[in-house]
């Protein structure tokens, strides 16, 4: 019809007449949106690798760390590092978890594996032809302080970073490490070095999203997320080198745990000026904890009187961090609010549930001087399904928390905890 805009003609008008929105106040919507991500930690992001691709990066990564075992102690560096370690132990008495078993001969080993490499430097000084009996008699001396080490074995993560150390300083040409031999060893390690790396990069960075994801799942206190971010990337390392494809298990599924792993103990042991063991604070959850009440009650206490000094100036929102430190003085009113006035309000909002929402809530948070208990345990004494004490829970606590009383109590608690510290920032 006449005097009519065709659709595709009106929807154009339509767009035509927006404003494009600036990339700058755009960008800035996106940090408001995401405090922490890819763009702000600059990380390169790869694709998502499938199942066959997992496998393969695994299984290189299993064969070189095999084969890195192997040629490290010939490595005239790894050699070196091996003594070092070892000496520390001897001399200072340490523990390593996997030479454990060997401890009783290591001072023994320790000192067989040094005189082998004296004398094979020795040897060298005297500047053999390759291919001469001299320097075969020479690397074969060396080689008796390599069959020592290899008895000793290392972890995943030990081989991988004692092989960098070792390539980091050049090779030389005196002594044992001017030999044929240890330059071809030299190569072999790098070789082996560089496909480790490689298939490294390719499950780490596809998976760095994992991380940031398990990050958002705490709210830590203490630490800022991308502390924790830095955490969980050394967990996703932990079962990088873990990982074995032959179980059929997906690498994403298997690094998960470790992520949550480095990250809970991060929490545990970097978010306080006074650490609690991460045993100890477990046990503390449990219901049948091996503390008694008032070691328990002491515990908490450290827990919650110790607070962190944060030494950065600005936080992942942008925000700047406070120096805090408690001030003893506002003790009584925290302690009026917590003894006195919280349980007072508390009974007071379960008088205002029915019988069975109190009973619930009572049982599941020992309110009545008991112990706090489980979903199942309720639903066995109410004679009700685990689900069925979940859902009453759920919809007691929605009614607590329209109970004014309830909130003005918590917002006093709220105000004296802030006046409980003073800020020198």
């Amino acid at each position: 019809m006449k005097g009519k805009i065709p659709k595709t003609e009106k929807r154009e008008s339509k767009g035509c007449g927006k404003k494009p929105a600036e990339p700058e106040k755009a960008r800035k919507a996106q940090n408001d949106r995401i405090p922490l991500s890819f763009s702000d930690l600059q990380i390169p992001v790869r694709p998502l690798l499938d199942a066959a691709q997992e496998r393969r990066a695994g299984t290189i990564i299993q064969t070189n760390l095999k084969r890195l075992a192997v040629f490290l102690p010939f490595h005239v560096g790894g050699y070196r590092r091996f003594l070092v370690r070892m000496d520390e132990l001897v001399v200072n008495g340490g523990l390593m978890f996997t030479w454990m078993s060997l401890r009783d001969q290591m001072a023994e080993d320790y000192q067989v594996a040094n005189k082998a490499l004296e004398e094979s430097e020795a040897l060298a000084a005297k500047n053999p032809k390759p291919g001469s009996k001299a320097a075969e008699k020479t690397w074969g001396r060396f080689e008796k302080g390599v069959e020592i080490l290899s008895t000793y074995p290392l972890d995943p993560e030990t081989t991988f970073n004692w092989a960098k150390e070792a390539l980091q300083k050049p090779l030389g040409s005196d002594g044992v490490a001017g030999l044929e031999k240890s330059a071809r060893i030299e190569r072999i390690v790098r070789r082996l070095l560089g496909r480790l790396s490689a298939a490294r990069d390719d499950l780490v960075l596809p998976n760095l999203r994992l991380v940031l994801k398990e990050v958002f799942r705490y709210h830590p206190v203490g630490m800022r997320r991308s502390d924790l971010f830095q955490e969980g990337v050394l967990g996703l390392h932990k079962a990088l080198f873990r990982f074995d494809p032959k179980r059929g298990c997906r690498f994403s599924t298997y690094a998960t745990y470790w992520i949550r792993q480095s990250i809970r103990k991060s929490l545990i042991d970097k978010s306080r000026m006074i650490r609690v063991p991460q045993g100890v604070q477990e046990d503390l959850r449990k219901e049948d904890c091996r503390f008694s009440d008032d070691e328990a009650a002491r515990i908490r206490r450290i827990l919650s009187d110790t607070v962190l000094f944060s030494a950065a100036d600005k936080g992942d929102d942008g925000g700047r961090n406070l120096f805090v430190v408690k001030d003893t003085n506002e003790h009584a009113q925290s302690e009026n609010l917590h003894t006195k006035t919280i349980p007072k309000a508390i009974f007071k909002a379960l008088d205002r549930l029915e019988g069975r929402e109190r009973e619930v809530i009572a049982r599941r948070f020992g309110l009545h001087g008991e112990k706090p208990q489980t979903l199942e345990q309720i639903g066995t004494r109410m004679n009700l399904s685990r689900e069925r004490i979940r859902q009453i829970e759920k919809e007691a606590l929605g009614h607590m928390k329209q109970i004014p009383g309830l909130q003005e109590v918590y917002e006093d608690l709220g105000k004296a905890s802030f006046n409980g510290y003073t800020s020198n920032n």
